[in-house]
C-alpha cells in the first residue's frame, strides 16, 4: 500500500490513469489556431459563446470528478496533493479546458477566497466556481500604475459591515462578462 492511500488519498499515479482515460473520453482536442491569435478579431457573441463553452468544459470537469483537485473537500473540491494536479497538467495537454476559468478565476481570485474570505464566502462561491457557474476578475489596473500591485492607490475603508472604496479601477480584460469581481485595495 502506498502512503497516499494510506492517508485515504487516491495515488498519484492512480489519478493520472483516471484522469487519462475520462479524458479522452470525454474532453475535446485543442483547437490548432492559438488563443492569443484569435484574441483581437473576436466580437462579442463570439466571446459570449467561447465563455459559455468554457463554462460547459468547467462542469464536464465537475461532473467527471476532475475540477478542484487541490481544493478543500468541504468546499466542493477533490482535497488532493500538487503532485495530483501536476499529474493531471500534464494529463491534459492536447485537449480543450476552461482557460479563462483557470486565470483569474481560479488562480488567484479562488485562492484568496480560500486564504481569505469567510467561511460562508467558501462555501457560496468555491463550489460554483468549480463548476463553472461563476467567473471573477480581478480588478488591479489603475489610472498612473497600470496593473502595479505595489502602485496601487485605491483604498478599502471600513464603515460599519460595508466597506467604502475611494479610488479607481481601469481596464479589466473580461470583466464585462464575469459575474464577480475581486477588488485590490489598500
Amino acid at each position: 500500500m502506498s502512503a497516499d492511500s494510506a492517508d485515504g488519498i487516491e495515488p498519484v499515479e492512480e489519478f493520472r490513469l483516471r484522469a487519462r482515460d475520462w479524458l479522452a473520453r470525454n474532453m475535446p482536442p485543442a483547437e490548432a489556431e492559438g488563443f492569443a491569435g484569435r484574441r483581437a478579431s473576436r466580437g462579442d457573441e463570439e466571446q459570449l459563446a467561447e465563455i459559455a463553452e468554457e463554462r460547459r468544459l468547467q462542469r464536464l470537469l465537475w461532473d467527471g470528478g476532475l475540477a478542484g483537485i487541490c481544493f478543500p473537500r468541504e468546499y466542493g473540491g477533490l482535497g488532493l496533493t500538487p503532485a495530483h494536479a501536476a499529474a493531471f497538467n500534464e494529463e491534459i495537454v492536447g485537449y480543450r479546458y476552461p482557460r479563462r476559468l483557470q486565470v483569474p478565476t481560479t488562480t488567484p481570485c479562488a485562492a484568496v477566497i480560500l486564504e481569505f474570505g469567510t467561511h460562508e464566502q467558501r462555501r457560496a462561491h468555491i463550489p460554483a466556481i468549480l463548476r463553472g457557474e461563476e467567473l471573477w476578475m480581478q480588478f488591479l489596473s489603475e489610472p498612473g500604475s497600470g496593473s502595479d500591485v505595489a502602485g496601487a492607490q485605491t483604498s478599502a475603508v471600513r464603515d460599519g459591515d460595508d466597506w467604502i472604496l475611494n479610488g479607481s479601477k481601469i481596464w479589466t480584460t473580461g470583466a464585462w462578462w464575469s459575474d464577480w469581481g475581486l477588488c485590490l485595495a489598500r
